[in-house]
């Protein structure tokens, strides 16, 4: 899709699909190198999330709304790679619509051990779900894979606020001093 995406818009913007294949690029190499360890500093899965979002803003109309708050970083800690994606990727994937308003926002903390990331997106009557199905197979996979990286040092939540118009992912990690402190 983001290569479609980028394709068509060689028609319309070259400087603007060079951006993007850059991006498509330093996301692959990412994929490929940086993250076979099994950690990464946490600057770099930023960096991801930030030419992820770039990418998928590329389909979107002037009608939804993306933020993301990147974390203030006074230390590097190393984490497990692409942990927060299948989140970031569910809010375009249910949070978007054609017709009508709609908003994705995405915010990384850190404090201390504590590294907390929020993903909240609109809601739709005809994409209507529940905490459940968001993200089906994936989100269960997710899930598991977090207890097997994070036993015991985490906790998720994902639910449909009560007015029913946006849906929260929440997901906090107790960082480890050995996270913390290797580069």
């Amino acid at each position: 899709n983001t290569l479609n995406n980028i394709y068509a818009l060689t028609h319309v913007d070259v400087d603007k699909s060079r951006k993007a294949l850059h991006k498509l690029s330093r996301m692959m190499r990412y994929l490929l190198y940086e993250t076979q360890s099994g950690k990464t500093p946490l600057s770099k899965e930023v960096s991801f999330i930030v030419d992820y979002i770039e990418l998928m803003k590329l389909r979107l109309n002037d009608t939804t709304t993306v933020v993301f708050e990147e974390p203030t970083l006074k230390s590097d800690p190393q984490i497990a790679p692409m942990l927060f994606l299948p989140y970031i990727e569910n809010a375009f994937k249910y949070g978007v619509s054609t017709t009508e308003p709609s908003t994705i926002s995405i915010s990384l903390e850190l404090q201390d051990k504590e590294l907390t990331m929020v993903v909240k997106n609109s809601i739709f009557k005809n994409n209507s779900i529940t905490a459940d199905e968001y993200g089906g197979i994936g989100l269960s996979n997710t899930k598991r894979r977090l207890e097997l990286l994070y036993p015991g040092k985490h906790t998720f939540s994902a639910h449909v606020t009560e007015d029913t118009k946006a849906f929260i992912v929440n997901l906090n990690l107790t960082l480890d001093d050995t996270e913390l402190h290797s580069s």
